[in-house]
């Protein structure tokens, strides 16, 4: 199965966040523009190690 494009992915997290939010009418260009961020963000090749460098990794 083929990659998705990036519109895709973003298409598909603003479609997540709009049925999370109890599918309200009239708000596709804000549930877009924050599924644009949160995809872009999770793009970014060092996104991974900051999720694993958290504030909540248990002390040793």
């Amino acid at each position: 199965m083929p990659e998705m494009t990036l519109a895709e992915r973003i298409r598909e997290r603003a479609f997540q966040l709009w049925q999370l939010d109890g599918s309200l009418e009239g708000c596709a260009d804000e549930y877009w523009r924050i599924a644009r961020a949160l995809v872009e963000r999770e793009a970014q090749p060092d996104f991974a190690q900051r999720s694993l460098d958290s504030d909540c990794a248990v002390p040793d």
